[in-house]
């Protein structure tokens, strides 16, 4: 599982520092909107947030797509942020739970869209957990998620003890989409979008440099320092070709 000192409230506020108000995701607030004008979403459509962080793209789907949105957070602190946050938008179509999804439960085609944004890298199990996401989307609903897989075969050694000490149990891209299909899932996509991860990374990383001192004003040098090297290191195993950056998508079918 993920490191803890990772979420706690000065890592979430140091990760937030890099993604962008609001947001635990890369690109972001344009790679919802992206992610969104792809799927064609339409007023009043009703999405699961798997991973909703501080809620960022919860509060974007609600006001700017004016979706209903319920999101899901493992970390208490991360929700407890998030609410207090919607508490003064005020924003009636979205509210935050913490828990583990693979405890909660939903009735049958309880969502149209399940969402999921750089989490479910760390699950072990992902066929239990789509099994899941097939039942709790509506017969014509989809899943859209964003993660981290690899390459075929074994990487450097800075790669693996990357992913061996985060606690990541990464996929090939083709075989993340398996899963999907095996949960019954139609017209699953797999879009390597490795190059476009590495330019989001390397524009954070010269965020992150050209505005170093502002940084270590707010949060510390070991806080500078730790950040710097995790973005340096995800860069580099990118550019390797060690690690891609999948979205993956999928359908329920109508019958």
């Amino acid at each position: 599982m993920a490191n803890d000192k990772q979420y706690s409230t000065t890592g979430i506020y140091r990760y937030e520092w890099i993604f962008g108000p609001g947001f635990l995701g890369y690109g972001e607030p344009q790679v919802t909107r992206q992610i969104i004008e792809e799927m064609n979403w339409q007023p009043g459509i009703r999405v699961l947030d798997v991973g909703s962080g501080l809620g960022g793209p919860a509060f974007l789907m609600a006001t700017e797509y004016k979706a209903r949105v319920t999101g899901v957070d493992l970390t208490q602190q991360i929700v407890d942020i998030a609410n207090q946050r919607l508490q003064a938008k005020d924003i009636p179509d979205v509210s935050f739970l913490q828990g583990d999804i693979h405890q909660m439960d939903w009735g049958e085609g309880a969502f149209d869209v399940i969402w999921s944004r750089e989490t479910l890298l760390h699950v072990p199990d992902k066929d239990a957990l789509f099994q899941k996401f097939y039942r709790w989307l509506a017969p014509g609903g989809k899943v859209m998620i964003t993660d981290y897989a690899r390459k075929p075969g074994q990487g450097c050694d800075q790669f693996e003890s990357y992913i061996q000490e985060s606690g990541y149990p990464l996929l090939q891209l083709e075989r993340y989409g398996d899963h999907i299909r095996q949960a019954g899932f139609e017209q699953v996509q797999i879009q390597d979008k490795t190059d476009l991860l590495i330019s989001i990374l390397q524009d954070q990383l010269h965020r992150l440099d050209s505005r170093k001192e502002e940084f270590i004003a707010e949060f510390s040098e070991d806080d500078y320092a730790y950040l710097r090297s995790r973005w340096k290191l995800k860069l580099e195993c990118c550019q390797d070709g060690d690690m891609k950056w999948g979205w993956f998508s999928g359908r329920r079918p109508e019958k």
